[in-house]
């Protein structure tokens, strides 16, 4: 039986050690095709990749964050094909990638913070949050702090609902310091997120009745990750606070996780949904920008 544990052990260490050089690749912004930028300021580092619609900047700005773990280049798909004259922005957030810190606390707030400093620095035009997975609440809490920045934003494959958030117990063990050193840094950073992430959304959900801009979630109703029960919490809670107007859904039969690069026409088809939806908004409310 000692044995058997050993080389379970040696064989899960090799495949964990073999993560960053597997999927390294398909994180990097670089594979976008678009110029890459690095930000340093206020204790933040930031790689992004920006695709500039021609012949000049866009009206508009889509700016995308990945889930965890993930990096700018899962993006890949909609930087390919999508259609539309807004600019593109993509990038590492901090913990993942080439951005810094490396281990920065995981904490939604610190992400947000870094997406308002990335935003500083890049542009004024109206902006769209597109968000995967971990980046969902990310988005949407930058959406309740912020409504001035932004027009709205779409949650593909989101987590929302504290309920929903059990991590399994070896995610435990391994966010233990003496153990989460056999973790390569992208796993690690992904593991402190999930292991702290309830919390955060419990935070959340008290900030719901000041949603402002319109929010669609895109889900599959065969998401093994991030269940699509976390579709209806969130309309639940909206109807509740009064905002079910600014709320739309799109679920996908038979469709798991993977959507942005798996399904990118329906990414499309709901950032068109979003579009029109903060048309109504801003017609009927002048404030709103």
């Amino acid at each position: 039986m000692l044995a058997v544990v050993v080389i379970f052990y040696l064989s899960a260490l090799t495949v964990l050690q073999a993560f960053p050089g597997l999927f390294a690749k398909f994180d990097d912004p670089a594979c976008l095709a678009a110029p890459v930028h690095i930000l340093a300021t206020n204790g933040f580092t930031v790689r992004w990749a920006e695709k500039t619609a021609a012949p000049n900047h866009g009206e508009l700005n889509l700016i995308f964050i990945h889930g965890s773990p993930g990096g700018a280049g899962v993006w890949a798909a909609q930087f390919k094909t999508l259609s539309t004259n807004a600019n593109l922005l993509a990038y590492d957030r901090p913990g993942f990638g080439n951005s810094r810190p490396v281990l920065t606390r995981p904490h939604l707030q610190t992400q947000v913070d870094a997406l308002m400093i990335l935003l500083a620095s890049t542009t004024t035009n109206g902006v769209f949050l597109v968000a995967y997975s971990y980046g969902s609440p990310i988005a949407l809490l930058a959406t309740l702090e912020h409504p001035e920045k932004f027009r709205g934003a779409l949650l593909i494959g989101g987590d929302v609902d504290p309920a929903q958030e059990n991590p399994f117990w070896v995610q435990y063990l391994f966010g233990w310091r003496v153990t989460s050193w056999m973790l390569p840094r992208a796993l690690r950073q992904c593991n402190r997120e999930m292991l702290t992430v309830r919390a955060d959304l419990e935070a959340i959900q008290s900030q719901l009745p000041r949603l402002a801009v319109p929010v669609v979630m895109l889900h599959g109703d065969r998401d093994p990750l991030v269940p699509v029960q976390n579709v209806a919490w969130l309309e639940q809670q909206l109807a509740i606070s009064g905002k079910s107007n600014l709320f739309a859904k799109i679920i996908l039969p038979g469709v798991n996780h993977f959507i942005p690069w798996e399904h990118p026409a329906e990414v499309e088809r709901a950032l068109r949904r979003l579009e029109q939806m903060a048309v109504t908004v801003t017609s009927t409310n002048p404030l709103t920008r």
